[in-house]
């Protein structure tokens, strides 16, 4: 790990050990570790409906993988897709508490954001649930790759006992069974439009 990487990962752990901005999200994630989804569900629920980045993805992983529901792709689509578009640039989206200001419950959502677009370029890769899009896979995978600025992680949870991150290896390995999985038409498609796709204007 690179200095830079563990100074940022100091500087959000330091954040998390004491309040939490986003209101709600340490219940909801504590009660998710704990195995109460029904809990964890009801608090990231009512954060999502107002537009909370970091509940919205949660449920869309609720809905994912069938934490508190019954498993429902086309729905963790949908809130994936609500978290996807709130990539934003700066500090406090970025997850910095030390010299950054911003709304309560957007702390992180550029890390939010990113994990959204991975979980969705995924689910359009392997087709389940929903049609299979490869090259919508690909502008996704591709972006999040780009917008991390290859870091090794992508820190997505403080409140797990030992934190959680996605693995820029994650990224990179899905874009690599992309390209082998695409035709040369799909790819050079994907590649032309990749330069201007924005999932806040093309999601």
């Amino acid at each position: 790990m690179t200095k830079f990487a563990l100074a940022i990962m100091l500087l959000v752990l330091a954040g998390c050990a004491g309040m939490n901005p986003n209101p709600g999200e340490r219940t909801a994630d504590t009660n998710w570790e704990m195995g109460n989804y029904s809990k964890s569900l009801e608090v990231a629920k009512t954060a999502a409906e107002r537009g909370d980045p970091w509940a919205q993805l949660r449920m869309g992983i609720y809905y994912n993988s069938g934490y508190g529901v019954e498993v429902d792709i086309p729905k963790a689509v949908e809130w994936y897709k609500k978290a996807a578009r709130q990539l934003e640039e700066g500090k406090w989206a970025e997850g910095y508490i030390v010299g950054a200001t911003g709304k309560y419950g957007y702390f992180g959502q550029k890390n939010d954001a990113l994990i959204a677009q991975y979980r969705l370029a995924d689910i359009y890769f392997n087709g389940v649930g929903v049609e299979k899009d490869l090259i919508l896979s690909y502008l996704l995978i591709n972006n999040v790759i780009e917008k991390s600025n290859g870091e090794p992680q992508v820190f997505f949870c403080c409140d797990w006992s030992g934190g959680r991150w996605f693995r820029q290896t994650q990224f990179t390995e899905l874009k690599a069974k992309l390209e082998e999985t695409m035709s040369q038409e799909q790819l050079k498609r994907a590649r032309n439009m990749a330069a201007n796709w924005s999932p806040k204007n093309d999601l």
